[in-house]
C-alpha cells in the first residue's frame, strides 16, 4: 500500500477508536439514575436529551406507579377524577373548575387564597395545551357541578394543538400524557380524534407488546403532526452519546421549523391549523358552559416570548361571544425578567395581582346576578368590557 494512504488509514482508524472510547467513557460516567424517581445530574440529563422517546418511556415507566418517574403520572385523562378532586361544592362554598397547566393552577391558587368561599377543582398537566384542558372539561361535563369553569390557554403551548401526545412536541424532557387531536369540521366545530393510548397503564401495555406499540405509532403518524419515527423509536443509537447529541440537534431543527408555521415575530399565524382549532375549542367551551349553567372564563397566559400575541389573536373572538376573559400581558409582562422565577413561571406577587384582577371580574358578574354567579345568556350577551377593565386596571 502507498505509504501516504497507509498513514491516512492509520489516522482514520485511531480517530475512530478514540471517538468510540470517548463515547463509551462519556456514557459510563454520565449515566441517568437507575431509579426514575431520582433527579439526574445536569450533565447526565444533558446527554440524555437526545434519547428516543421510547427509550425515555422505558426508563420512566416502572411496573408500579409508585416506582415510576413523577412526571410520567401527570396529565392522564383516565382514570377519571384521580387525585380525589371535588365534584361539587359544600354549602357556603363555590366550586371553580380549572383546566390547564402550572401557570393556570398557580394563578387560581392565588385566587382561592383571596376568597375563602372558592373551592378549586384542578385538572391538567405539564405544559397542557388548550385541547388537553378542553378534553378534561368535556370529561367533567355531567359529572361535576361547578359554578365557574376556567380554561387556561398558555401561549407557548398553542403549538401542541396539532399533536395527540405531549411526548412528541416536548421531546427533550417529555411528559407522557395523551389527548385527542381536534380538527375543525365544515361548520366550525371541533371534532376529536382520540389517542390510541389513554392512560399510563396503556403505555405499559404498549411497551410490553410490539403490536400495540406499532398501533400507537400508526395513530400518531395519522393524528400527530409532531410525530417523527427517528425521534420516537428506540434503537442502537440510544446507546451512543454522540448519536444522541446528533438526534437532539435534528429534533431542535424540526421543532423550529414546526413552530415557525404556527407563530412568528408578529404573532400567531392566521393561516395555521392550530389557531383555527383553538378558536373553535374556545367557542365550544364558552357555549357549552353556558348550556350547562356554568360561567365560562378563558385565561390567556402570555409567557416569555409571546408578548400580547394571544390576546390579539383571541380577544376579538371572545369579545364577539361576550365571554369573560383576561389576558395576562398588561399586568404581567413576561418580557421583564424581574416578573419571572428561574423556571419561567410568574413570581408569586404577580400571580396575586392577576388573581385580584380576575376576582374583581368574577365578583362584578356575581354582583349583577345576585348570590350565585349566573352565566351570561347567549341571546343577550354582556357588553364586552374595555381592555383596561379586563386587565383589572
Amino acid at each position: 500500500m502507498n505509504p501516504r494512504r497507509s498513514d491516512l488509514l492509520a489516522t482514520a482508524l485511531w480517530t475512530l477508536a478514540f471517538l468510540i472510547a470517548a463515547d463509551f467513557a462519556l456514557g459510563r460516567v454520565f449515566r441517568m439514575p437507575a431509579d426514575p424517581r431520582q433527579p439526574p445530574a445536569p450533565l447526565a440529563q444533558y446527554f440524555d436529551f437526545g434519547a428516543s422517546i421510547e427509550s425515555k418511556m422505558r426508563r420512566m415507566v416502572a411496573a408500579e406507579d409508585s416506582a415510576s418517574a413523577p412526571v410520567a403520572l401527570a396529565g392522564w385523562l383516565e382514570p377519571f377524577n384521580d387525585g380525589n378532586a371535588p365534584l361539587a361544592a359544600p354549602a357556603g362554598r363555590r366550586l371553580v373548575a380549572v383546566y390547564g397547566q402550572s401557570f393556570t393552577f398557580q394563578l387560581t391558587q392565588a385566587l382561592a387564597a383571596l376568597d375563602s368561599t372558592i373551592l378549586l377543582r384542578t385538572r391538567g398537566g405539564p405544559s397542557s395545551p388548550a385541547s388537553h384542558g378542553y378534553a378534561f372539561w368535556q370529561s367533567d361535563r355531567g359529572r361535576v357541578h361547578a359554578e365557574v369553569a376556567i380554561l387556561g390557554v398558555l401561549a407557548s403551548s398553542v403549538r401542541g394543538l396539532d399533536a395527540s401526545s405531549a411526548a412528541t412536541w416536548e421531546f427533550e424532557a417529555p411528559p407522557l400524557y395523551t389527548y385527542p387531536r381536534y380538527r375543525v369540521d365544515a361548520r366550525g366545530r371541533p371534532v376529536p380524534h382520540p389517542p390510541y393510548v389513554l392512560s399510563l397503564a396503556g403505555v405499559r401495555a404498549a411497551l410490553a407488546d410490539p403490536v400495540r406499540m406499532r398501533a400507537w405509532q400508526a395513530q400518531l403518524a395519522r393524528d400527530d403532526d409532531w410525530y417523527d419515527p427517528l425521534l420516537w423509536r428506540a434503537s442502537w443509537l440510544d446507546h451512543s452519546v454522540f448519536a444522541r447529541v446528533l438526534r437532539r440537534a435534528w429534533a431542535q431543527r424540526q421543532q423550529r421549523e414546526h413552530l415557525a408555521r404556527v407563530h412568528g415575530r408578529a404573532g400567531f399565524r392566521e393561516d395555521s391549523d392550530n389557531l383555527r382549532t383553538l378558536r373553535a375549542l374556545i367557542g365550544s367551551f364558552v357555549e357549552g358552559c353556558r348550556a350547562d349553567g356554568t360561567l365560562p372564563v378563558v385565561l390567556l397566559l402570555e409567557d416569555a416570548g409571546y408578548a400580547d400575541h394571544l390576546s390579539r389573536a383571541l380577544g376579538p373572538e371572545l369579545d364577539r361571544r361576550g365571554a369573560l376573559w383576561m389576558g395576562t400581558h398588561e399586568l404581567a409582562d413576561a418580557g421583564n425578567p424581574a416578573n419571572l422565577k428561574a423556571d419561567g413561571h410568574f413570581i408569586p406577587a404577580l400571580n396575586e395581582r392577576l388573581a385580584r384582577a380576575l376576582l374583581a371580574r368574577l365578583d362584578s358578574v356575581r354582583g349583577v346576578a345576585g348570590p350565585g354567579i349566573a352565566p351570561p345568556r347567549q341571546d343577550s350577551p354582556r357588553r364586552p368590557a374595555p381592555a383596561s377593565e379586563r386587565a383589572g386596571k
